[in-house]
């Protein structure tokens, strides 16, 4: 796992709703990527289920969670 997931996770696991909130405002996502951000962070789905509900690869998905993550530390 790579530092920035490790401190994203880390993130989520102690934010309150202001922080999630401010985050879910400022973030620039395409529908998909806020579809995954969604069920990936807030609704703690894993990456197959999720890949099944946007109809893609897995190894989709975890790009896409790469993106969002970079975007992320960008906020954090």
């Amino acid at each position: 796992m790579s530092k920035d997931s490790i401190k994203v996770n880390a993130y989520f696991k102690t934010a309150v709703k202001k922080e999630v909130d401010y985050l879910t405002d400022n973030l620039i996502l395409s529908e998909k990527q806020k579809k995954i951000f969604t069920m990936y962070y807030l609704e703690n789905q894993c990456i197959d289920f999720i890949a099944d509900s946007v109809n893609s690869s897995r190894s989709s998905v975890c790009t896409e969670l790469k993106i969002i993550r970079d975007r992320i530390m960008k906020l954090i």
